[in-house]
């Protein structure tokens, strides 16, 4: 397996960023919501919308000079909420099971007392038992479950709630 790299993603990486969207969303995973590809303006208003914020993120992976992973976290924005925000994960199908997905969550949870942030939550589809196990080996725990949460292919699916609280270092 080749090394990886993680760093934040700045508007300077919306192509690649494009280009690793349109891959993993045309892989019709069982565990992540379909879409179309996206426009490079809709790429451009995802990234901001992770980068602008500050107690929100992009963290994107990448090895071999491609990106492999992604992270993004976004952050409460009312005032009772700014301490907390939820995430989500992807890695793209040859990258899976090489501890990606696991670096870019021990990434967040890093950053996160910094920006004091003291919440981290996120769902995971119980057709994904992958995530939901590696979420739960990082100190995640099980909140509770929306019951037939998404829809796909006529079929229902619940979606676990799972959370970690942390110690804030700043706000």
């Amino acid at each position: 397996m080749a090394a990886f790299q993680i760093h934040t993603a700045t508007d300077a990486d919306v192509t690649e960023l494009q280009e690793y969207a349109t891959r993993l969303f045309s892989e019709k995973l069982p565990g992540i919501y379909r879409r179309s590809a996206p426009t490079i303006e809709q790429e451009h208003e995802f990234v901001r919308s992770r980068i602008e914020p500050a107690n929100s993120t992009l963290l994107m992976a990448r090895a071999q000079g491609r990106v492999v992973g992604l992270l993004d976290f976004v952050g409460g924005t009312l005032p009772e909420e700014v301490h907390s925000g939820l995430f989500g994960l992807s890695v793209s199908r040859d990258h899976r099971g090489h501890g990606i997905g696991s670096a870019l969550v021990q990434e967040l949870l890093m950053w996160a007392p910094t920006r004091g942030i003291s919440r981290v939550e996120v769902r995971a589809w119980v057709s994904n038992p992958r995530a939901l196990a590696l979420y739960e080996r990082l100190g995640f725990e099980r909140e509770g479950v929306l019951r037939n949460a998404v829809v796909v292919d006529g079929e229902p699916i619940d979606v676990v709630v799972l959370s970690r609280l942390l110690e804030a270092l700043g706000g």
